[in-house]
Parts: structure tokens; C-alpha cells; sequence
């Protein structure tokens, strides 16, 4: 994967990843905080739900008072039921109630003005008469015909003398629903046998008795979740009434989507301004990548021109960072490998290898090798260079020695050195006198061919010698300038043969010609007396004809 698209990559994925657990965590804390919030607000309302509740039956319990203290009350018990109950009705101007029961001191049923006969009351006297006989307070839940009733009993007294009872009550239906939501700001659901009253629609109720609420709600007390129409629902329960009567079920909801809305908002600004900052992230981080991508790119382009060896070739970045800092390293480094190969033209490549190798331990200051040594030089250069311009004669040296070059190098030989017109070349190996013979063979036929298609120059010919033998390869010099050559007497017998060769001949030292006397056809010669040498050396000529 390329360097740019890794940036972006990761960028992208550590952009999406703190976006997601900013989500996340917001997620988290918004549901513990709504959860601690409407579980405190369920409980409180449960509190605002039974003081409105005692508030209600202390106002039943007031009207019921109000009724039994008429003094025609009494009287109105002699008469038949219709008379009675039409009493009551004309209270309505008076006091405001919506049940209203008489009963006499056994707990029977004397007028009610929800019905047109005297209908009973079961347990009558068990729920009313004998607590309020015994000094206690009656309020209960009734259930009639007509509704479910929060209802007040009270004594009416006349002369010291308990005459009857009062009953007072008032419905448990959507209005007292609504006005316990109103108190506890929370919806209100009244469940008994059957929905009394709820504050939300009768149809998106899932359960319609008290049985199926405690199916929905799986059993048990505490705080419920449940699904309402779609939406969900913090749910709590409470008991309506007093303790031994009927109580019906109060659940008090809080819409848990409807809390969290706030925070869901909260949470698509967040998403919003995420994907906002990860674009402008990724963005950024695409423009940064480019920068940094580009000019690696440009380095790795020059990296492979140098490869190819191209030392020419310049970056041209120019950037104040480490990047720049690079690209000038760089161009620098260039230079030097630049630099280092104009100067390995000047030297042999033994002197490279020998440096390569001795790396940071001390240049060797020589040792015993056995190598071919190969000198050559221009037969009549000095007449040459009188006769042409010295543009024209290096030009023409240069040919000369460039052919000789390729042929040495064809051949596995080294160039040590050049001397003026004269080439001075090292063979090493099992084959060194073979490939030097070769060499030398081939330099004068391509000395004859260059000759033969310059037919308008002056000719050129070599004269070459050929020594095999012990040398001292090694460091020569002093501290400041050095040159990693061969010496020995192989070397300078080698160089006193090139100068005795005539044009077109090679002269072999016995060293050589022992080495390749099975495979070449040389001419012995008289021992010659060579300079240097106190006894006459023997030496073997070949001797090449024109080219081929």
C-alpha cells in the first residue's frame, strides 16, 4: 500500500475512532443521567401523587362533614328515598361532590344519588360504620355501577347522638388522572380490574387490567422498561386507597425517548461536527501525506537514477523540514558518488577493491602476489606529437587507449596505470597469461582496424610485453598521496620487453610463455640483454598480421 493512501488510513481510522467513542461515552453518560434523573423524578412523583391524593380525600372528607352537619338532615331520614335523594342532588349549588351516600346507624344503605333505588353497599358497616365508631378516619376506594370513587365517611351527630353516615366521594377517571399529572409532571396510568383512568390514549395502552399490566411489566416492584405506541417508558407503580380496601394501581411513566430527545440532538450536532472535523482531518491529513509523499516519491525516483548511475541527476525540493534537510543530504551524497566515480577513472580497480575491502583498518603497505603484467605503448608517438596539434593527439591517444581499455576489461584485466602513450595492465587468476596473450592479440587487430577506417590519420602502432611472476602489490607513496600499484622485477621486465617489441609484436617473458605453451604458437628468440637484468633473458615473440 503506498505511503499516502497508509497515512490516510490511519488518519481516517483514529479520526472515526475518537468520533465513535465520543458517541459513545455521550451515549453512555446521557443514559445514566436521564436513567438517574427519571428515577428520581418517578419517586418524587409518587410522593406528589399520594399527598394529592390525601389532599382530595381531606376535601371529601370536608363536603361529606358539610352535608351531615344540615340540620334538616336528620328530619329527611324519616322520609322515603326520592325525598332523600333529591336533597342531596339540591346540594350540588352548595358543595361541589360528584357521590353522595346516606346511611343510617347500621351501616344501611337510606339515599344515593348515583342510583335510582337504595342499593347496598357490601361491607358497609365493616368499611365505614365500625372505624369511625372506633375513632378512626373511613376512607376507601368504592366501586359502583357508575365508577371507581375515592370516598370520605363521616358521622352525622345530632343531640350527642350518631344519626347516620355521610359518604362523599369523587371518580377516579382521566380527569384526576390528568390532575396527577399536572402535580407529578409525569403520565399517570390507574389500573383495576380494568383501565380506570390514564392520561394517555386508551389505545396505545398495552395492557387493559391490572393482570395484563403485571404480565407486561414481567412482576416484581422497581422501575420498568416498557414499550408504549413506539416509544419507551420509564415505568413505576404506587397503591391509590388505604390499607383493607380496594387499591387501585397507579403507574406513574416518563418517556425515556422524550428525556434523552435533548441529548440525542446534542448527540447529531456531535456527529455532525465529527464528520465536519474527520473531513477536514482527513483532508488535512491528505494535503500533510502529499507533502511528505511527494517528495519521497522525488527521492526514491533519484535513488533509482542512481542505481541506474545517474549521478547527474539533482532533487529539487525545497522545503525548510527534516525533508528538506534530506533532499540537500541528498544532492550532496551525489555529488560525492559523483565525485568519487570521475576520480575511479583516474585510478585502477584493484586500488577501488583494495579500498572498498581495507574499509576503517589501515591500508596495507604491500604483499607478495603472483599476477600477468601487461605493458603497451605507441611505437613512434614522440615523431607524432611534433607532427599534429595536441588537440588532435589526445584525441587520438585517447581512441588508442580507450580501445585497449575495452579489450582489458573483456579480458579480466586491471588497468594500473597509464604512463603517457603507454598502458600498464595487471591479469589475475588461473587463466591471467592466457587472457593477457588474448588481450594483447586483439588490441593490435583493433589498432589495425581503427587504422584501416582512418586512413587520413596518422597511423598507430603498439608494441606490447607480456611478464609473469612475483610482484608487491600494495600501498606506494607518502601519507598525503599514495598509489596502489605492482612492483618488483616481473613488472620492470615487463616494461623493458614492451620497449624492445616492435610494431605489431608481443614479447613473452619464459615466465609466460610456459603458461601458455600448449595453446599458443610463439617464435624463441635469442636471449636478450635487458637493462636492469645482470643475465641475457630469454624471450618468446608473436607476432600479429593486420586485421581481420
Amino acid at each position: 500500500m503506498p505511503l499516502l493512501w497508509k497515512i490516510l488510513l490511519y488518519s481516517s481510522s483514529l479520526l472515526v475512532g475518537l468520533i465513535t467513542a465520543m458517541l459513545v461515552y455521550v451515549n453512555h453518560q446521557a443514559e445514566r443521567f436521564v436513567g438517574e434523573n427519571t428515577g428520581a423524578e418517578l419517586k418524587r412523583g409518587i410522593e406528589r401523587i399520594h399527598a394529592a391524593e390525601a389532599e382530595r380525600l381531606e376535601r371529601l372528607e370536608l363536603t361529606a362533614r358539610l352535608v351531615a352537619s344540615f340540620p334538616s338532615l336528620k328530619a329527611l331520614l324519616a322520609t322515603d328515598f326520592a325525598t332523600i335523594r333529591d336533597f342531596l342532588n339540591e346540594q350540588k349549588e352548595n358543595v361541589r361532590f360528584e357521590l353522595l351516600i346516606v346511611l343510617d346507624p347500621s351501616g344501611r344503605v337510606v339515599a344515593r344519588n348515583d342510583t335510582v333505588a337504595p342499593a347496598p353497599l357490601p361491607d358497609a358497616e365493616a368499611r365505614w360504620v365500625q372505624p369511625i365508631l372506633a375513632g378512626r378516619p373511613a376512607l376507601s376506594v368504592l366501586a359502583t355501577e357508575s365508577g371507581v370513587y375515592h370516598t370520605a365517611c363521616v358521622p352525622a351527630v345530632a343531640g350527642g347522638t350518631v344519626f347516620g353516615f355521610v359518604i362523599s366521594g369523587s371518580s377516579i377517571d382521566n380527569g384526576f388522572a390528568r390532575s396527577l399529572r399536572d402535580v407529578s409532571h409525569n403520565e399517570v396510568v390507574i389500573v383495576g380490574e380494568r383501565t380506570l383512568a390514564s392520561t394517555l390514549a386508551e389505545a396505545r395502552l398495552p395492557w387493559k387490567s391490572r393482570a395484563d399490566w403485571e404480565s407486561a411489566a414481567g412482576g416484581g416492584s422497581g422501575e420498568k422498561v416498557l414499550e408504549i405506541g413506539g416509544e419507551n417508558y420509564l415505568a413505576v407503580t404506587t397503591l391509590l386507597g388505604r390499607e383493607g380496601g380496594l387499591q387501585p394501581l397507579a403507574v406513574i411513566l416518563q418517556s425515556r425517548d422524550q428525556a434523552l430527545a435533548p441529548y440525542r440532538r446534542i448527540q447529531a450536532g456531535l456527529l455532525l461536527l465529527g464528520l465536519l472535523a474527520a473531513f477536514a482531518g482527513i483532508s488535512g491529513s491528505a494535503v500533510l501525506a502529499g507533502t511528505i509523499t511527494a517528495p519521497l516519491r522525488k527521492l526514491a525516483e533519484g535513488t533509482n537514477q542512481v542505481a541506474a548511475g545517474n549521478f547527474d541527476y539533482r532533487l529539487d525540493i525545497r522545503t525548510r523540514d527534516e525533508i528538506g534537510d534530506l533532499a540537500q543530504s541528498f544532492n550532496m551524497m551525489i555529488r560525492g558518488l559523483r565525485e568519487r566515480d570521475d576520480m575511479q577513472k583516474f585510478v585502477s580497480q584493484s586500488t577501488v577493491d583494495m579500498i572498498q575491502s581495507s574499509g576503517q583498518k589501515k591500508i596495507s603497505g604491500g604483499e607478495r602476489v603472483v599476477r600477468t603484467i601487461f605493458f603497451s605503448d605507441i611505437r613512434g608517438f614522440t615523431p607524432l606529437s611534433e607532427r599534429c596539434a595536441p588537440e588532435e593527439v589526445v584525441r587520438i591517444l585517447n581512441r588508442c587507449l580507450s580501445l585497449q581499455a575495452e579489450r582489458v576489461k573483456k579480458y579480466k584485466g586491471d588497468i594500473d596505470k597509464y604512463v603517457g602513450d603507454c598502458v600498464v595492465a595487471l591479469f589475475d587468476g588461473d587463466d591471467m597469461a592466457v587472457n593477457a596473450i588474448r588481450c594483447a592479440v586483439e588490441i593490435h587487430r583493433a589498432i589495425d582496424s581503427y587504422n584501416e577506417a582512418h586512413p587520413n590519420e596518422e597511423s598507430i602502432l603498439l608494441g606490447i610485453g607480456i611478464a609473469t611472476g612475483e610482484v608487491i602489490l600494495g600501498s606506494i607513496g607518502s601519507e598525503d598521496r599514495l598509489d596502489f600499484t605492482a612492483i618488483g622485477s616481473h613488472v620492470n621486465l615487463s616494461s623493458r620487453l614492451c620497449s624492445l617489441a616492435r610494431p605489431r609484436e608481443i614479447l613473452l617473458a619464459e615466465s609466460t610463455y610456459r603458461r601458455v605453451q600448449d595453446f599458443i604458437a610463439a617464435e624463441r628468440l635469442d636471449p636478450l640483454k635487458v637493462k636492469g637484468f645482470s643475465e641475457p633473458v630469454p624471450v618468446y615473440r608473436m607476432t600479429v598480421g593486420g586485421p581481420r
